[in-house]
């Protein structure tokens, strides 16, 4: 929240979405998302995608009379997210290998640690 001194009201965030490196292009850019009246100094966006550049943001402040002018627009993005999957926490259906995972709808994997169990209660 602003300051109790503060004429600042709220706050108004927009951001666009872009796929491409540098300054936005005026042919084919993406409208202006809108998060209005934004009461804290700080706001958490959601629903981005990964691994895709969000250009463009930029916040006006307001008060009861009049909004300011927006902020220079600052550029955002998300990074890809990496994992990595290894066989014994996987799916009984996976078979994970170095560099591929394939599914088994046998269930082979899963056959494999029963019949080991079965093998060991004899």
């Amino acid at each position: 929240m602003p300051e109790e001194d503060s004429r600042i009201d709220h706050f108004v965030l927009e951001y666009r979405k872009t796929n491409f490196d540098g300054l936005p292009r005026l042919k084919g850019e993406q409208r202006w998302e809108l998060v209005d009246y934004i009461k804290a100094t700080q706001y958490t966006l959601s629903g981005l995608k990964f691994d895709t550049k969000y250009m463009n943001v930029r916040v006006q402040a307001c008060n009861k009379a009049v909004a300011g002018e927006y902020s220079d627009p600052v550029t955002l993005e998300t990074k890809a997210f990496l994992f990595s999957l290894d066989s014994t926490s996987s799916h009984l259906n996976l078979k994970v290998e170095d560099t591929y995972v394939e599914w088994d709808p046998t269930g082979g994997k899963g056959q494999e640690k029963i019949k080991g169990k079965e093998n060991k209660n004899r």
